[in-house]
């Protein structure tokens, strides 16, 4: 049993996996060493041992030294259900995170953490990412570590009384669940930034005045000329470039999901997924601020949803990705929006206070592309004096919009209930979020150039997570809503 109430190092074997990040970080200056070295050999036809020295100790002694450094200067232990991580040579820094102030405990363990069987444990909180602390540590270092922190969170959480038994359940959600998910997802966001990328290196590659570039220039407008794609060739080529990003989003998403398991205890949830690298998020009911459930028709005809969990934001935190958690092809939305709930689960769920979006939210979500559908055709007209195509491409783009909007207008709304609040949003897919009276953080209401003929405003609820909005609610029943979620706000 390890006492982690001892200042202590990390396993020996994070050294290698220290200097093999040390040893990344020097790359990109390592290569362009080498690059010169074997330039310099290749022009004085002779070896100089001076610079194969300078190259080696550059390449792999330099970033060996900072590694043994960052290992041999860095200690961790816990005292006082607070983490107290220490390192630093010469200036030394001592990080104290209060256990229950970690917001997610997450877990990687890439191709060299499995080939060392270690496990990089980051801690994370609201503070700046520097402030935050990643340990690496061996699989018994890791279990104990988290009886640890569980034993802190529940100490913190239940000073005065003795804390829940530990409940334990294990939900596997199968491959090919996961890659069902990922076919149902919207896909035309990837199927244009893939086309932008194209178009970007096309017009790149027609800059360039070397004579290769040239030639596959003109043998492709030639090969164009010669085979004069009509129509349905058109939209062949837009089928064939939309299923190459379907696969690149799938196989995305198969990297980061493969082999998903959910254990639900108590008050905490442990998700693990990855093929090459193996992650565990570990986050407590109360750190969960917004869960989602997203279900588009397509998804809806496969009887699955895909479920986020949206936590709180760091502004100075680049990777705001890895915050939210995303789970594909399951159902498990209503067993995880019981766990979400906590003891209030069991509650009353008869809306209290319910209103829908008016036709504004139409307007809103329609006029926009209403606008960019006539400019396209009078500027397509005039510029290229092209009539039909453009006349039948506009108002294919308007209808689709139109139909858009008009799933959004019928999807817009809130509902209030005794524990909880419940927007539903969306365009295409119907987007419920769920927020918990606890986590509000503010409410406003905001008029709208037209709200003194109309009558008609937008509430926006904020949290830590970020704010939601409704748009296009009656003025009295938007303010009705702001007072009773100010009423049973904590």
């Amino acid at each position: 049993m390890t006492d982690f109430s001892i200042p202590r190092r990390m396993s020996p074997a994070a050294f290698i996996i220290i200097f093999l990040k040390s040893l990344r970080d020097f790359i990109g200056v390592s290569f362009i060493a080498i690059i010169y070295l074997l330039v310099d050999i290749y022009n004085s036809s002779t070896i100089d041992l001076g610079e194969v020295a300078f190259a080696v100790v550059f390449t792999v002694a330099l970033p060996a030294a900072i590694a043994f450094i960052r290992y041999y200067f860095s200690k961790f232990h816990i005292e006082n259900d607070k983490l107290i991580f220490t390192h630093g040579f010469g200036f030394k820094q001592t990080t104290s995170i209060p256990l229950s102030k970690v917001h997610t405990l997450r877990t990687k363990r890439g191709i060299f953490y499995r080939l060392t069987e270690m496990r990089g444990v980051t801690f994370d909180t609201l503070a700046s990412s520097t402030q935050e602390v990643e340990l690496i540590l061996d699989e018994s270092e890791w279990l104990e570590l988290q009886q640890s922190v569980r034993a802190g969170e529940d100490s913190a959480a239940n000073a005065d009384t003795a804390p829940p038994p530990f409940r334990n359940d294990t939900l596997i959600i199968s491959n090919l669940n996961i890659i069902k998910g990922a076919l149902c997802q919207n896909h035309l966001k990837g199927f244009a930034i893939l086309a932008a990328v194209l178009l970007a290196v096309l017009d790149n590659l027609s800059q360039l005045k070397d004579g290769v570039s040239r030639q596959v220039i003109d043998y492709i407008d030639t090969q164009a000329n010669n085979l004069a794609p009509s129509a349905a060739d058109w939209i062949l080529l837009a089928a064939v470039a939309y299923l190459f990003a379907m696969l690149l989003w799938i196989g995305k998403v198969a990297l980061r999901y493969y082999g998903m398991s959910i254990q639900i205890a108590d008050k905490r949830l442990t998700i693990e997924s990855g093929l090459l690298s193996r992650r565990t998020c570990r986050i407590t009911r109360d750190k969960a601020t917004i869960l989602t459930i997203k279900q588009n028709p397509v998804e809806k005809m496969a009887h699955c949803q895909t479920i986020g969990i949206r936590q709180a934001e760091n502004v100075s935190d680049p990777r705001k990705e890895e915050r939210d958690i995303r789970i594909y092809g399951s159902d498990l939305g209503d067993r995880l929006l019981a766990w979400w709930l906590g003891d209030n689960s069991n509650a009353d769920s008869t809306p209290l206070l319910s209103a829908k979006s008016g036709k504004g939210l139409l307007m809103r979500r329609f006029l926009p592309h209403l606008i960019v559908a006539v400019m396209a055709l009078v500027i397509t007209v005039f510029a290229a004096d092209i009539v039909i195509p453009a006349v039948i491409i506009c108002t294919v783009y308007a209808v689709l919009m139109a139909i858009r909007a008009m799933m959004a207008w019928r999807h817009g709304g809130i509902e209030l209930t005794e524990t909880y609040i419940c927007i539903d949003c969306g365009n295409i897919a119907l987007i419920r979020e769920y927020i918990r009276y606890q986590d509000v953080e503010s409410v406003s209401i905001r008029n709208t150039p037209f709200t003194s003929v109309t009558d008609r405003v937008s509430i926006q609820i904020s949290t830590n997570a970020g704010a939601s909005r409704v748009y296009s609610l009656k003025s009295d029943t938007a303010h009705a809503i702001r007072n009773m979620i100010t009423y049973k706000t904590p």
